[in-house]
């Protein structure tokens, strides 16, 4: 039986950029491609960024080759469960915001390989 493609692997695609190998920029798109862009920007900026942003700006250099599946569905999970309540819609719009700009050069990539 073929596997299709659910957003569960947009998220684990998408978590791919904020590894600390050479991103694999070909990998995403093939898989980000099967979703409208919309919805992979929005999955990318409010659900996979604001859980793992934090590997690649850590002073720190930590080495992170892959999230861990289980431990990213759940954060998404849970990021979603608070994004109907007013602080935190509040707060993950102006999260979303500052992750547009920080990682604006990683998602022109991905956006010109769809």
């Amino acid at each position: 039986m073929e596997h299709t493609l659910n957003e569960k692997d947009l998220y684990i695609a998408l978590s791919d950029l904020f590894v600390d190998n050479e991103v694999d920029y070909n990998h995403i798109a093939s898989v980000a491609k099967l979703f409208p862009t919309t919805c992979v920007e929005h999955a990318l900026f409010n659900y996979v960024a604001p859980y793992c942003y934090h590997n690649v700006l850590t002073a720190v250099p930590s080495v992170c080759y892959f999230f861990d599946e289980d431990e990213l569905l759940s954060a998404i999970n849970k990021i979603k469960k608070k994004e109907n309540r007013p602080i935190s819609k509040i707060k993950m719009r102006l999260l979303a915001f500052y992750l547009k700009f920080r990682f604006k050069d990683e998602w022109q990539k991905i956006k010109s390989l769809l």
